[in-house]
């Protein structure tokens, strides 16, 4: 059986704000992990995470996080 990773989507929010995030990962654990790595946040970060919401093989896609930026704060 050929392994295969699992797309995840999430949210996670720390004392400067919260941030969706889209994660191929093996796990809800490892999309979370990969999330709170990518945020430049050095206050504690509570996430939650939704999925898998498809799979592809694992050597079709390779781990990674993509997680939403800022463009401002509305005024």
């Amino acid at each position: 059986m050929k392994k295969k990773l699992n797309l995840y989507y999430g949210t996670v929010k720390s004392a400067t704000g919260g941030r969706h995030f889209m994660a191929w990962a093996d796990s809800r654990q490892q999309a979370l992990n990969m999330a709170e790595a990518a945020l430049t946040s050095a206050e504690p970060v509570q996430g939650s995470v939704v999925g898998p919401v498809a799979s592809l093989p694992a050597d079709v896609m390779k781990p990674g996080v993509f997680v939403e930026v800022p463009t401002g704060q509305p005024g």
